[in-house]
């Protein structure tokens, strides 16, 4: 039953699915600047959100910093509108972004302004100066280069058409903005990495009290549109909505506090890791945006500042599925008691084997819904252990009590869905059903959940699709089942290590606790004894788990070591905990049992390596001692 259990768990966090993301290129020749720390979004004059955190698409992301009122601005802004056009119809991807960070300029003056002159380009409106503090533009205009791994290769003059202020040639000789995203495109050196911008200086705003000037329309209203109102909003899974001024600014102690502890917006890992798509890691003059608003009567600032209402996008994001699946009947959630794990079986009738390229979940009520794990069944188990309970689907905490044949994905609160690329897919046998695990939280009142699927194939039969080139991800996973947590102990320690026997490409990690778990740290001892840090987990939350992948998946050579070090609190401190007073508690799969498992999803050049990897793990685990003593 524990091989099942185990087995179950391996497939949940996706053992042999296609690898989503390309491993980076990790032998860079030329040199060049440390990665700009843009952990944020901004919104352009017309309101659209661009999260320029991320870059999992392998976008070369091209910043010119402009001013309404600088004529050599002014007089670039023709050329930067042919060079977007030029990136447009390229087969490469690249974007190119005009940048607006000046405080005496309201959002409204510069939307008119860039309306007048016709821009084509998106223009960022940088309203609290994030990317001018990470930039450090001296000049408008200036242009930045970032490449395909957000790594920064040039700055500097946009061509050589201006020598100086007021000399200026009849025509530019040198493209430097545009050669450096080309060469960027195809990942080459830049041969002209750095040039001396020409133009106005970039002014500081004047030394003074920002307490005076920190307002919810310039300053407040971009990071909640940006950080929060994805869930913050009319129903939507969070308790109260932040969509406008006087929402926020009755709360707005509160929201500094909350995310000054990093509870808010929900994301456990800390800094210090490779970047994991999707992360919501709040900067620190973002935190301190928000504490100043809080402190200085919240002012609310002039409507012209105020970005406009983002449109969040209805029905199916990714246009419409190939086949819709859902829940078969309601299932009514009670207004209180502790959180549920519910798994509903959902039938998939499909002619022949399919690839699914992208699942696009939609909650049907999006109150209660937590998250979802989405397995495969082709044995027909879940049917029985359905049939077993007299309430839809049935219960069980952990995998779905059975050996799945598969998974595809999950979904949580906030989740973009997006497809796989290049035609990657994860494997649909015919006549299998989806197994939906829903974790559901109660809201007070009873309330009910028919949720529903959206599923993208490949456009390939299924045979030919497997014929071409594609990275295959399997699972490995760590473990220490020795549990013993005696009542009101707040430092549990235990730690697992596992030595990789062959190369492998790190794709993603995924730390598993339960309540008690107050933090866990994951790091790699490659073999020249250096330490690469994984994850960071300083302040767990069992509600707030996910699945984390790296942006730039990276190889880890055979002979290297990983450490899985946890801490659990079993004291009546800890608010998480399910006891009061506190009980001793063992390694177990129920709620209020304790575990430490650790999941990696790996890839490598060689299928054989993968496989050995995993076969290896597998006996690695077996070996294991046991303490599994109930209380």
């Amino acid at each position: 039953m524990r091989a099942a259990l185990i087995g179950g768990w391996m497939v949940a966090w996706g053992i042999l699915i296609l690898a989503p993301y390309a491993l980076a290129d990790e032998k860079r020749e030329e040199q060049k600047s440390a990665p700009p720390a843009i952990t944020f979004s901004l919104i352009d004059l017309e309101g659209a959100i661009h999260a320029l955190q991320q870059n999992d698409s392998r976008r070369v992301r091209a910043f010119v910093f402009l001013s309404t009122e600088c004529p050599v601005s002014n007089g670039y802004l023709q050329t930067l509108n042919a060079l977007h056009a030029r990136n447009a119809k390229s087969a490469k991807s690249a974007e190119l972004f005009g940048v607006v960070s000046d405080p005496t300029v309201t959002r409204s003056q510069a939307a008119q302004h860039f309306a007048e002159y016709k821009t084509e380009f998106p223009i960022l409106f940088d309203a609290s100066g994030l990317l001018a503090h990470v930039l450090k533009p001296s000049h408008v205009p200036e242009a930045f280069v970032l490449d395909q791994r957000g790594t920064l290769v040039y700055r500097g003059a946009i061509d050589n058409a201006w020598e100086a202020i007021a000399r200026r040639r009849p025509q530019a000789e040198k493209e430097f903005l545009a050669d450096a995203i080309t060469a960027a495109c195809q990942d080459k050196p830049i041969e002209i990495a750095t040039t001396k911008p020409v133009g106005c200086l970039f002014e500081t705003p004047p030394s003074g009290d920002e307490k005076a000037t920190v307002t919810y329309s310039r300053d407040i209203a971009p990071i909640i549109q940006t950080r929060c109102l994805n869930c913050h909003r009319e129903g939507q899974v969070a308790p109260f909505a932040l969509a406008n001024y006087e929402q926020t600014a009755k709360r707005a102690k509160q929201i500094a506090r909350v995310t000054h502890d990093r509870i808010m917006p929900p994301w456990i890992p800390s800094p210090g890791h490779d970047k994991f798509v999707a992360e919501r890691w709040l900067t620190d003059r973002e935190l301190e945006l928000f504490k100043v608003w809080s402190e200085t009567g919240r002012a609310k600032g002039e409507e012209a500042d105020l970005p406009p209402t983002p449109k969040f996008a209805e029905g199916w994001q990714l246009g419409q599925p190939d086949l819709i699946v859902k829940m078969t009947e309601p299932f009514t959630i009670p207004a209180d008691g502790p959180d549920l794990l519910q798994n509903f079986v959902v039938p998939i009738t499909i002619p022949e084997d399919k690839l699914v390229a992208a699942v696009e979940f939609h909650p049907g009520n999006k109150r209660v819904a937590h998250h979802a794990v989405l397995f495969l069944d082709d044995s027909k188990t879940a049917r029985k252990l359905d049939q077993a309970t007299p309430e839809p689907g049935y219960a069980n905490f952990g995998g779905p009590g059975f050996l799945p044949s598969g998974a595809l994905g999950g979904w949580s609160v906030g989740n973009t869905p997006r497809p796989l690329p290049n035609g990657m897919g994860r494997y649909l046998k015919q006549g299998s059903d989806l197994i939906v695990q829903m974790h559901y939280h109660p809201t007070g009142k009873t309330e009910t959940d028919q949720s529903e699927m959206g599923l993208y194939f490949v456009n390939k039969p299924v045979a030919e699709s497997l014929k071409e080139p594609a990275k295959l991800v399997g699972s490995i996973w760590m473990a220490n089942y020795e549990m013993d947590i005696a009542a009101g102990e707040k430092n549990y320690r235990r730690t697992t290590s596992y030595t990789l026997p062959q190369e492998v490409i790190m794709v993603g990690v995924v730390p598993h606790m339960h309540l008690l778990g107050k933090s866990m740290k994951v790091t790699a001892i490659l073999p020249d004894k250096s330490v690469k840090t994984l994850i960071d987990i300083q302040n767990w939350n069992y509600h707030w788990q996910d699945e984390y992948y790296y942006e730039r998946p990276f190889k880890l050579p055979a002979g290297t070591r990983l450490d899985v070090a946890a801490v659990f609190d079993n004291s009546a401190d800890n608010p998480s905990n399910p006891s009061s007073p506190p009980k001793r508690v063992t390694w177990g799969e129920g709620t209020t049992d304790e575990m430490l498992f650790c999941f990696f999803l790996l890839s490598a050049e060689k299928t054989e390596d993968l496989i050995h990897v995993i076969f290896d793990n597998l006996k690695h685990d077996t070996q294991q001692p046991r303490k599994m003593v109930e209380p």
